[in-house]
């Protein structure tokens, strides 16, 4: 018979209500591992929480395992009823969180509650980081992953809003803030305002294009005219609701004032919608930390992962959020610097070609880093020969040019862009013109001619710009080209299937939250979950492998003791 061996088994533990058989199959699944591995872990960050609740009071259900009921439930992408049911009703849950038939009950309140105190204390969510830094630190140690390799790329993120147009947001963030008002408030807002919001703030749906601007057009004046008649009033104008609407406006619609008219009479702007508006402004008065990107509303997630571990999992190593409406160019230095300071730095990193920038490529660079990413060169033909062909000293000084031709001189003149100033090495312009591959040269001709006119050109020497940026574009171009980059490059595409997986089994591209905390805390939760899951599931295939190979290794060695055995020869009379 299983004899129950475990050294962590208590006299009132979950196991001990189970047979032995269930009990065998329960320590061999997540749940023993995630009790065993993770959840100590939480533990001994329990004191970090303390300040959530002041001296004289105390949480009623241990930090570690609310922690670890929050990654339980983004594991498995579930509401908070969904998880507290699973939490009461599932042995495997009570197991893993190691609770007893005291502590099986969990109300709703003291889930919500937690999260709340956490949001509002802890907006930035550092402790959820450092458990997701130790988390990650554990599994790179247990499971021997090198981090020398890594790759980086971001996805699309939408919290628990809608999104139907500037329509709606006028509507939405009016009806906020008129919600906001008390009575006595609502008094000083005018009789068809009010008649709006009582019955035709939803009333513009099915309208043509026509009405749809006249209708935006009036939305604008009510805003402009609750604006000026709660701008003095302090107890209105620093509530969030009235800082969206001058947020809005002033993001969303401009106003023009007639000649020779009063500015303090209302009727004297014209209120008017801007074109078009994008980037950082406000997308629902609901979630104001959400911003506007190429791929719409919402959030940027960005992820690092270890990569070229074969036959290994891989381990994500550091996230980032942001609104959608900032860019990824530059993001890479902040990744970077956060894995130096956990000591994962990498030596080669991946990425696609919306993180690198001139100068923030060579930032990585001079950290020793070798950034491996697709870098445009603007419009040149592709027959241009980059800097990288070019020879230069030690100082960043051209020596020679790809036809062995010295510069005569080195001058710090205006750039391309007309507004800085940098070093160019000078080329004589006699030697330049006879040369053949003139065509085929990033030189600029004198007095900023075009290229089809360089030949044409009588007097005046050539210039290249040698900045330590352009000369690491052109090289990164220049390699970006060869078969054996594009080759090692290859290692990068799988982060897709890392984000597939955390849409498809973790759900981070719709969450059920809203507002930059919650958001934050919600994908931290997950992307903890994804590596525990990884470290679980190599975990368990080392243990089944490691069995496999000793039941091989004994029928190996008992053929050989048979075959070693004297045989018996029987003969018949």
């Amino acid at each position: 018979m299983y004899k129950r061996t475990n050294p962590q088994q208590t006299l009132f533990g979950i196991d001990t209500q189970l047979s032995d058989s269930l009990c065998k199959r329960l320590q061999s699944s997540w749940a023993h591992f995630f009790k065993v591995e993770i959840l100590p872990i939480l533990f001994r960050q329990e004191d970090q929480y303390a300040f959530l609740y002041g001296k004289t009071g105390r949480p009623n259900f241990s930090i570690a395992r609310l922690l670890g009921l929050c990654l339980l439930q983004e594991s498995n992408n579930m509401s908070d009823q969904e998880a507290l049911d699973e939490f009461s009703f599932d042995i495997r849950w009570r197991y893993a969180l190691d609770i007893n038939e005291e502590d099986d009950y969990l109300s709703r309140r003291s889930l919500v509650e937690f999260r709340r105190r956490l949001a509002a204390k802890d907006p930035e969510m550092k402790l959820i980081r450092n458990a997701f830094d130790t988390i990650r630190d554990s599994a790179l140690k247990k499971l021997e992953l090198s981090t020398k390799d890594q790759r980086l790329d971001s996805t699309h993120i939408i919290s628990n809003i809608r999104i139907r147009g500037r329509m709606s947001l006028f509507s939405d963030t009016l009806g906020v803030f008129l919600k906001s008002l008390t009575d006595e408030q609502m008094s000083l807002v005018p009789e068809d305002i009010q008649k709006w919001h009582t019955t035709e703030s939803e009333g513009w749906f099915g309208l043509g294009s026509a009405d749809q601007k006249m209708k935006l057009e009036e939305l604008a004046r009510y805003l402009y005219t609750l604006i000026s008649i709660f701008e003095k009033d302090e107890i209105v104008n620093t509530t969030e609701p009235y800082q969206l609407l001058t947020r809005l406006f002033s993001e969303q619609c401009e106003y023009e004032k007639e000649p020779n008219e009063d500015i303090d009479s209302n009727t004297s702007h014209r209120i008017k919608v801007k074109k078009k508006s994008e980037g950082i402004t406000l997308q629902s008065p609901y979630d104001p930390d959400v911003s506007y990107g190429h791929k719409g509303a919402g959030y940027s997630l960005h992820i690092a992962e270890t990569c070229n571990n074969p036959e290994k999992p891989e381990i994500i190593t550091d996230y980032e959020v942001h609104g959608a409406g900032r860019s990824d160019i530059g993001k890479a230095l902040s990744v970077i610097e956060r894995l130096s300071e956990a000591g994962i730095k990498p030596g080669t990193l991946f990425a696609d070609g919306g993180y690198p920038s001139v100068p923030s490529a060579l930032k990585i660079t001079e950290q020793q880093i070798e950034f491996m990413a697709p870098v445009n060169r603007g419009p040149m033909a592709d027959d241009v020969v980059g800097r990288d062909r070019f020879q230069f000293d030690s100082s960043g000084h051209a020596t020679k040019c790809p036809m062995g031709h010295r510069p005569i001189d080195h001058r710090i003149l205006s750039s391309n862009n007309k507004t800085n100033r940098s070093l160019h090495a000078i080329f004589d312009g006699n030697t330049c013109r006879a040369c053949s591959m003139l065509d085929q040269c990033p030189v600029r001709a004198p007095n900023h001619r075009e290229r089809g006119c360089q030949a044409r050109e009588t007097v005046g020497d050539f210039r290249l710009e040698v900045t330590a940026e352009l000369r690491l574009r052109d090289q990164m171009y220049g390699d970006q080209q060869t078969p054996q980059w594009k080759e090692r490059y290859k290692i990068r595409s799988g982060i897709e299937a890392t984000f597939s997986e955390l849409k498809r089994s973790y759900g981070i591209g719709k969450l059920r939250v809203r507002r930059m905390a919650k958001v934050l805390f919600a994908l931290s939760c997950k992307l903890i979950a994804c590596n525990v899951s990884r470290w679980a599931k190599a975990h368990f295939f080392f243990f089944r492998g490691l069995f496999q190979w000793f039941m091989y290794a004994s029928k190996t060695l008992l053929r050989i003791v048979q075959a070693a055995e004297p045989k018996n020869h029987f003969s018949c009379a």
